[in-house]
């Protein structure tokens, strides 16, 4: 009896982990729709999308976070360099850049190290809580200019399966490629 209500558990605990989506594991575009494999019914809702020169997005992409966030820049397939902040940090170091950008912690750091280290956009994460539900969204940041270039977000139901990388971070993703691939 107790061998059966094992397995039972087994089997009930091994439908609800593989029913409920990933977190935080990035992935690589599907080949047949070069897109990220989200749920199709989620879509993001574009906030901001301002045209910019292409060239100026491809140079370098700057991600705020580790792991995930670097290798889904890197597995959109669209930048030529893709780190970390703290990766730049220590690019300004290297090159001895300190003098001429002090911090990169604010938005005329940001800038100091796109004019003295090289070009490059900032990618950040943002959560909000509005009168209308809980938001997530991406952010695409020209610190050249000092304006947010671009801006999503996806509601997210915390009582339901929806915050998952299939329903919330892949659609994220899909819409900043969206914009990156209309940018001439």
């Amino acid at each position: 009896m107790k061998t059966k209500r094992y397995n039972i558990l087994i089997v009930f605990y091994a439908i609800l982990f593989n029913s409920c989506g990933t977190y935080m594991r990035s992935t690589t575009l599907d080949p047949i729709t070069n897109y990220f494999p989200a749920d199709r019914n989620e879509t993001a809702t574009v906030i901001t999308n301002i045209p910019v020169n292409a060239d100026t997005l491809k140079n370098l992409l700057v991600v705020s976070k580790e792991y995930f966030w670097l290798e889904m820049g890197k597995n959109m397939n669209f930048f030529k360099e893709v780190i970390t902040l703290s990766e730049l940090e220590n690019q300004i170091i290297k090159n001895n850049l300190q003098d001429k950008v002090i911090t990169i912690s604010d938005k005329l750091g940001l800038k100091r190290a796109y004019e003295y280290y090289k070009p490059f956009v900032y990618l950040t994460f943002t959560n909000l809580e509005r009168r209308d539900g809980f938001f997530a969204g991406i952010i695409l940041y020209n610190p050249n200019k000092a304006e947010i270039i671009f801006k999503n977000e996806i509601l997210i139901n915390k009582n339901s399966n929806t915050w998952s990388d299939q329903s919330t971070l892949y659609p994220l993703f899909n819409s900043l490629l969206d914009y990156l691939r209309e940018q001439k």
